[in-house]
């Protein structure tokens, strides 16, 4: 029997959920990502009514001190921030459609709940999920209640099921990008080439003034709070392929389409973008690229584009060291007008993807994007701080099949960038997160701790079975890490008190 539906004008919610966080590990960050700030403008462009709700310090009717500072320990020892169930139920009463994102493995238990919760209390809503960890957890959160998880970017296929609902159907079936609680699993068949296609963000539409309050982004922490700051994204994809990185497996003929191909806004539109954000007020610009200095050339133009408009950039996600790098003379040497340019444009802070002490560690799991031999990285560390930037290193322990020689060979290259003058050490276990290659080889190899939930996984804790016992990986990632880093980097750590600002 075909169910028949009233045509309706539908009202959507897009949503990020409470946060849940290892207290002994720092502070958490609202999420605030760009996903569904790109949807709520491709809405409202096509005139549905739409509004975000950021349930990790809620809206103008929440204080933080009632949201994101109401700290609730819970029985697995996590700690709960944002709003009541009870208050979200309240919010999402008056909407149609509720899109929740889950980027990362740790919401999977606030998701999971609130798409529970609002299921039960309304059953005849529509919950869409997006994000990687949606996608990679679609029966856990199908049996929550969600209706539909989008596999991909989504820009067009909100759009799309908007229109269905206008004009009272509800099978959805046939949209491509999309998987549906009854079963049918629709590949992404055509990603968007010309990112210049896609809308302005509704960055006017995010709880700007409550996150500058706090001043945790992404990459970090802000010194001093109430610094007006953003996040942006001029281009999309990576070149490289690294197992840890869900990036990896988005290739053609994968359920996300090739979403790993580089793309690029072009230089008018990101000076569009930087005008609508310095009229909302932000100063400072946060680059969630996953590969910003894929283009080297480009880069330096958004660079010098950025400080001709008034802007500094707090720092940026996808920094790789063979971009920073440049031939002359048969070596890898430093680009160095590549770093006096991001110098001219503001930024304070550069985060090194070192990974592994280990060359075959490197080109077996991270795309081989960087030669302990040939890129000067000492160099890099060295113009960084003559360029006044503060440096910190990233070093993951804990690979299948890596031995303890390797691991040590790490820690010695953390202690040596250390005395060239890089400020701080990040120890990190290899974890393998849903939707990632390396989660795939981990679980057909049965790798995986026992008794281990998904939602538990994180940088600080084994995840799986490696060469070398967990208890080790341990004692290098907890008490190397403090014999490595200074008093200074321990304790900041902890208050998430980066310096990006003046």
């Amino acid at each position: 029997m075909i169910k028949i539906y009233s045509k309706i004008e539908p009202k959507f919610l897009l949503m990020y959920g409470p946060q849940i966080f290892d207290k002994r590990f720092g502070a958490i960050k609202p999420e605030g990502s760009l996903g569904l700030i790109y949807l709520a403008s491709s809405l409202r462009n096509k005139n549905f009514e739409v509004g975000i709700l950021d349930a990790s310090v809620g809206n103008d009717d929440y204080t933080l001190e009632e949201t994101f500072f109401n700290e609730k320990i819970q029985p697995n020892g996590l700690v709960r921030v944002g709003m009541k169930i009870k208050d979200i139920l309240g919010e999402v009463a008056d909407y149609d459609v509720i899109g929740i994102s889950s980027i990362f493995t740790a919401q999977t238990r606030m998701v999971e709940e609130v798409v529970a919760e609002i299921k039960r209390e309304y059953p005849n809503k529509i919950i869409i999920l997006g994000g990687v960890n949606a996608k990679s957890q679609m029966s856990l959160f199908f049996n929550a209640g969600a209706d539909l998880i989008c596999l991909s970017e989504a820009e067009e296929t909100i759009v799309e099921i908007g229109e269905l609902l206008r004009k009272g159907e509800r099978d959805f079936s046939k949209i491509n990008g999309v998987a549906g609680k009854e079963g049918f699993v629709n590949p992404r068949l055509k990603i968007i080439q010309n990112l210049d296609e896609l809308p302005i963000p509704a960055w006017d539409m995010l709880p700007l003034e409550k996150y500058w309050k706090i001043a945790r982004p992404h990459g970090g922490g802000l010194k001093d709070g109430n610094i007006a700051y953003a996040s942006v994204m001029f281009s999309r994809g990576c070149p490289f392929k690294c197992h840890f990185c869900h990036v990896s497996k988005e290739l053609e003929g994968s359920i996300s389409g090739n979403t790993r191909k580089y793309r690029m806004k072009s230089i008018d539109r990101v000076s569009e973008e930087i005008r609508v954000l310095k009229s909302l007020g932000v100063k400072y610009l946060f680059v969630e690229d996953d590969s910003m200095l894929a283009k080297k050339s480009r880069a330096k133009t958004i660079f010098l584009k950025i400080a001709e408009m008034g802007m500094e950039l707090a720092g940026t996600n996808g920094i790789n060291l063979a971009h920073l790098c440049t031939r002359a003379d048969g070596k890898l040497g430093v680009d160095e007008s590549l770093m006096e340019a991001m110098a001219a444009a503001g930024f304070k802070r550069l985060q090194y993807p070192i990974e592994s002490g280990s060359q075959r560690i490197l080109n077996k799991y991270c795309s081989g994007k960087l030669n302990l031999e040939k890129h000067d990285i000492i160099g890099l560390i060295k113009k960084a701080k003559q360029l006044g930037m503060e440096i910190g290193g990233n070093y993951i322990f804990g690979y299948p099949d890596e031995t303890i020689f390797e691991m040590i060979k790490t820690f010695n290259l953390a202690r040596k960038h250390m005395a060239a003058g890089i400020d701080s050490a990040n120890f990190n276990f290899l974890t393998p997160f849903p939707g990632t290659k390396i989660h795939d080889y981990v679980v057909e190899n049965k790798l995986l701790l026992p008794n281990l939930h998904i939602a538990d996984m994180d940088w600080m804790r084994p995840s799986m079975k490696t060469k070398v016992p967990g208890w080790i990986i341990k004692l290098i990632i907890t008490k190397g890490w403090k014999f490595v880093n200074k008093q200074e980097r321990i304790k900041r750590i902890k208050g998430m008190t980066y310096f990006y600002g003046h």
